[in-house]
């Protein structure tokens, strides 16, 4: 059943929502402003986050490039602007789809069910790449590394590295082919991504050392054997 996270100031609106989602078979989760956003997306796993634009502490322009930033989780944004300035600032902050206040409900259930299918169907890819790049030990674990709590980024991330086994990575190579975007100074988002997948790892009782750090270049994905 998948979990989405409604963020938006004003209750009524997340009453309404919360009641039409529900009604339709979604988990949902409130969320009053930005901040709160981000607490429940880092605390809990959500498929969607509905966003709206005008948003106390961290408005939805900000708390998207956040999220993008943490998280691969798709965003409808929603908001009262609707001029083609604001839609830009909106894609461009890293919505799937941005849906115009006032809107109609059939068009917001259109849009999250295309949005959820779109997302099944690129990790059913990433779940064929997978299958397709490994062999001997480590296609024992395939089925454990998918039930792990990975976030999509995680998930994308540790797989390019899987797929290739005892070679180092360039981190520009990371950015560039996973993450989609360049390596700038000080940009420590590959770093904390890699930091989870090694504690989730940990938890699940692979090494610490299934991950090594090629200090200066990059990672490797070292070992395959589970503990």
């Amino acid at each position: 059943m998948p979990t989405i996270l409604i963020a938006d100031d004003d209750p009524m609106m997340c009453q309404l929502l919360e009641s039409v989602l529900v009604n339709e078979g979604y988990q949902v989760i409130c969320a009053h402003d930005g901040e709160q956003a981000l607490t429940q997306l880092a605390n809990h796993p959500f498929d969607l986050v509905l966003l709206d634009v005008m948003m106390p502490k961290l408005n939805g322009l900000q708390a998207a490039r956040r999220i993008c930033q943490r998280f691969s989780t798709p965003i409808v944004m929603i908001s009262a602007f609707a001029d083609e300035a604001a839609k830009i600032d909106g894609y461009e902050a890293g919505a799937d789809h941005y849906l115009t206040k006032p809107f109609s409900i059939p068009k917001l259930l259109t849009l999250i069910k295309a949005t959820l299918r779109r997302v099944a169907l690129e990790k059913q890819r990433h779940t064929h790449h997978f299958a397709l790049n490994f062999s001997g030990p480590l296609s024992a674990h395939i089925d454990t590394l998918r039930r792990l709590p990975f976030t999509q980024t995680e998930l994308d991330l540790v797989t390019y590295l899987a797929a290739n086994p005892q070679k180092v990575i360039s981190k520009s190579e990371l950015q560039h082919q996973v993450l989609k975007r360049e390596l700038c100074p000080f940009d420590r988002n590959l770093d904390m991504h890699i930091s989870n997948i090694r504690r989730k790892l940990s938890q699940a009782g692979w090494p610490k050392s299934t991950i090594r750090t090629a200090r200066g270049v990059g990672y490797q994905f070292a070992s395959v054997h589970a503990q």
